[in-house]
């Protein structure tokens, strides 16, 4: 879930920059990271929304948020919502919204153009889905588009436990960001993270807020500005930062909607940590964070370090993951090892269950892509081996804590099933067999990406 959004941000988010219009994405803290669903519809969904919302709006912002409706045991009901500051609608025209090919009127349809159909195809896939879609506006004032969802828990036993770094955890941050909802997002994330926060929306109150920090001897570890702010934009205010000798150590992340080629070093310069443009996953703002909060830790010298960027972040992900393909047919092997070049990662490879077995008890994989259907050793037969020598393991440290876990050595490897069938039950035979995923051959790149970011990114 939290990967389609995070697409789909990625897809609108340059046609809203392009309109000079703030766009933001935000997931509450309290909806579960680990639920099983369609990708494709939710991010069809929100694409249809969102792509309205910026194309009605000429100025403000555009806003998508995922909150925790309600939730028991086995599924949560997520409530998915795209609210915008446009043209909003008529009530007398509510009612044709979600019509075939009908706009709300034939002015709009020769201003902004469309014919209305992306409304109605996220009603029946929402309808598919089994939820509902309902919208609430007022003319001139905007409109909020929002549908809720109940999508079913991943077994505890499967979800990949997410512990904050000491690096971050209890830093005290201050946000800096002339946008209310902006600084909702950051404060949602930070809460989660374990940080401890304060906000202003202005550069003037920013720079009392850190002196008035210093002089009650708890100062900022690091503020997170805005770049396009009024009166004070961020480059002014992190200059007034390092200028000043009692706020200079302050750690600065620059959060920019308009970032240009040379950028990053025009601002580490000045003396910015980090250099991210919005709108910034969670996933790489949190890495980005950890990363320019240790290098503060270990620094021994006055020389700047080199700045952070999401090219940085995105890149570091990718190098320190080990993937092992379970495959026995070379086309196969061939074409999954030319995906996973193309999306920045490399593999080991073996052709049967037997020697994916003794390759896990070898070496410490992040992720095992595992063929169902192979020789000597199946991919279910393989599975349960590699879980049983898990158990073992466990069983064999049992003092370990939940926060530190076991060795990084025997961590429960998160297992991928590749199979050519697509028949009914076959996941579930996948998931008895110890297995946490599942992917149909052929492996379309979409989809691997997908499952890929969804196992080995927090």
């Amino acid at each position: 879930m939290c990967l389609a959004l995070e697409e789909m941000s990625d897809l609108v988010a340059l046609k809203a920059h392009n309109k000079g219009l703030e766009f933001i994405s935000m997931i509450h803290h309290e909806v579960p990271s680990a639920l099983c669903g369609d990708p494709g519809r939710l991010r069809q969904i929100l694409i249809n929304l969102a792509g309205n919302a910026v194309k009605f709006t000429e100025e403000g912002e555009v806003t998508i948020r995922a909150t925790l409706e309600n939730e028991d045991i086995t599924h949560a009901t997520i409530r998915f919502s795209v609210t915008d500051t446009g043209i909003g609608i008529p009530k007398d025209r509510m009612d044709r919204l979600f019509k075939s090919f009908s706009q709300v009127d034939s002015s709009i349809t020769r201003r902004f153009g469309g014919t209305g159909l992306g409304l109605t195809i996220s009603k029946q896939l929402v309808g598919m889905m089994g939820g509902r879609i309902e919208v609430e506006s007022k003319e001139g004032k905007g409109s909020t588009f929002w549908f809720s969802v109940a999508f079913e828990k991943q077994p505890e036993s499967r979800v990949k436990k997410f512990v904050v770094s000491e690096d971050i955890r209890g830093k005290h941050i201050l946000i800096v960001d002339d946008n209310a909802t902006n600084r909702l997002v950051l404060r949602e994330q930070l809460k989660l993270w374990g940080c401890r926060f304060d906000e202003t929306s202005n550069g003037v109150e920013a720079l009392a807020k850190l002196q008035q920090a210093v002089t009650d001897k708890d100062p900022f570890d690091m503020a997170i500005l805005d770049m396009q702010m009024p009166e004070m934009d961020g480059e002014t205010l992190g200059k007034k930062i390092k200028q000043n000798p009692d706020l200079k150590n302050t750690i600065l992340v620059l959060m920019t909607s308009m970032g240009e080629r040379g950028d990053a070093k025009h601002f580490e310069e000045i003396g910015f940590s980090a250099y991210l443009t919005k709108p910034v996953k969670q996933s790489h703002l949190y890495d980005c964070l950890v990363t320019v909060a240790g290098i503060q830790k270990d620094k021994k010298e006055e020389l700047p370090a080199k700045i952070v960027t999401r090219h940085d972040v995105v890149e570091d992900q990718k190098r320190g993951v080990r993937i092992l393909l379970a495959e026995d047919n070379i086309i196969n092997q061939k074409v999954a090892l030319n995906i996973l070049k193309k999306l920045g990662h490399f593999a080991d490879v073996v052709a049967n269950g037997k020697e994916a077995v003794q390759s896990v008890e070898r070496s410490p994989y992040d992720l095992v892509l595992m063929d169902c259907q192979m020789p000597e050793l199946d991919g279910y037969a393989a599975t349960r081996k590699i879980r049983e020598m898990e158990l073992k393991a466990r069983e064999s440290t049992p003092m370990a804590s939940e926060s530190s876990g076991l060795s990084p050595r025997w961590k429960r490897i998160p297992i991928v099933a590749l199979t050519a069938h697509a028949m009914k039950g076959d996941r579930e035979k996948c998931m008895e067999a110890g297995m946490d995923d599942y992917l149909a051959k052929p492996v379309k790149p979409q989809e691997l990406s997908d499952m890929l970011r969804k196992w080995l990114i927090n």
